[in-house]
């Protein structure tokens, strides 16, 4: 058996757990989007957020908390940027008395060494800050001056409070060219992870078509973080997101693990409406909305709703209904699914290398 065979096996096994998933789901991640208020209004932004000023509260918070006690997930705060919320730290502290671990994602613009070793204190594990090129790119893309600076000077903040932050970049046309000089800029940073992801077709993204990659840079884009990743000399652990099936022969190249999609069988959100969901970068549609923490016990919802993210979707689709690797897949990524259409917006077979 060659090493493709190997990992198509293994892909085999990964989706028929995937299956028994669906029946007898484990949440594993819990996200709060605790505020839709973001001091930044990136041309990308995945959940577009509108700053109407929805925001959870410390009690929203904690009895969602409470309903989740038996099945201990990972907590992350997220946002908008969550370091907005007034509250920030009442919520932080909230999770942490409660026993739970929990992560943030940040744009880091706010993060003072002050602020660093109050995120300390509050029991913070891990921080993933938004870094989208060089400082140019960067700015342009979140559409601030001097966005790029205060961004690295908070992850300078978060590493001397002993933090060892992961730095996420969107690539997209206007950045694709930097990515050798941002890897040589993050190595002389000391940052010790890397995660390079494509501009995905939702939210903001959909008005800009001119930062989608072609299907020639996505594979590109692979290509280049399997080359540092099997660097010898590469310093740094660098790796794909978690989004999209990318074939058995780049499968386990770009990161460690095979695809899976968490969304409804591993994964859940609340929404600063309080609205119970799948993963935050599902399209906001009413159809999708499991129930809402101020009225529906989280744990019952979670157990008894989210039918739409535990079926077959590809079902519904012509074009994988007859594709060989339909059941690897699964449809690829749920938050690039068209409910509408019934489709994958992305798909493998458009980016094999």
């Amino acid at each position: 058996m060659d090493i493709v065979q190997f990992k198509r096996s293994q892909l085999e096994d990964v989706a028929r757990h995937r299956d028994r998933l669906r029946e007898a789901p484990r949440l594993r991640w819990l996200f709060f989007e605790i505020t839709d208020r973001c001091n930044l209004r990136c041309r990308h932004c995945g959940s577009s957020c509108t700053a109407e000023g929805h925001a959870l509260t410390v009690e929203d918070v904690k009895k969602t908390l409470q309903s989740v006690q038996s099945v201990r997930p990972m907590i992350c705060l997220t946002g908008g940027e969550p370091l907005l919320h007034p509250q920030f730290f009442a919520i932080a502290q909230c999770v942490k008395d409660m026993g739970f671990s929990w992560g943030m994602t940040t744009n880091a613009t706010l993060i003072d060494e002050d602020t660093a070793v109050k995120l300390r204190q509050a029991g913070l594990s891990t921080v993933s800050v938004s870094l989208d090129g060089l400082q140019e790119a960067h700015d342009r893309l979140r559409r601030q001056k001097g966005a790029w600076q205060r961004a690295v000077n908070g992850i300078k903040a978060l590493q001397k409070a002993g933090y060892r932050p992961q730095v996420t970049t969107v690539v997209h046309q206007g950045n694709f060219d930097e990515l050798e000089p941002l890897y040589e800029r993050l190595c002389r940073m000391g940052i010790t992870s890397w995660r390079p992801i494509n501009v995905e077709p939702i939210g903001r993204a959909c008005e800009s078509s001119d930062l989608l990659l072609s299907p020639q840079q996505l594979t590109d884009l692979l290509a280049y973080i399997q080359q540092k990743r099997f660097d010898p000399d590469c310093p740094m652990e660098v790796t794909f997101g978690c989004s999209h099936y990318l074939g058995a022969e780049t499968e386990r190249m770009v990161r460690d693990h095979y695809f899976l999609c968490g969304a409804g069988i591993l994964v859940a959100s609340v929404r600063c409406s309080g609205d119970i969901c799948a993963c935050l970068d599902i399209e906001n549609r009413k159809d999708l909305v499991q129930g809402n923490i101020r009225t529906d016990d989280f744990l019952d919802v979670w157990q008894n709703g989210f039918r739409a993210f535990r079926r077959d979707r590809t079902a519904d689709c012509s074009r994988c209904l007859n594709c060989s690797e339909r059941f690897l897949c699964g449809g690829d990524s749920t938050h690039t699914w068209d409910f509408e259409k019934k489709e994958p917006l992305l798909c493998y077979r458009d980016f094999r290398l």
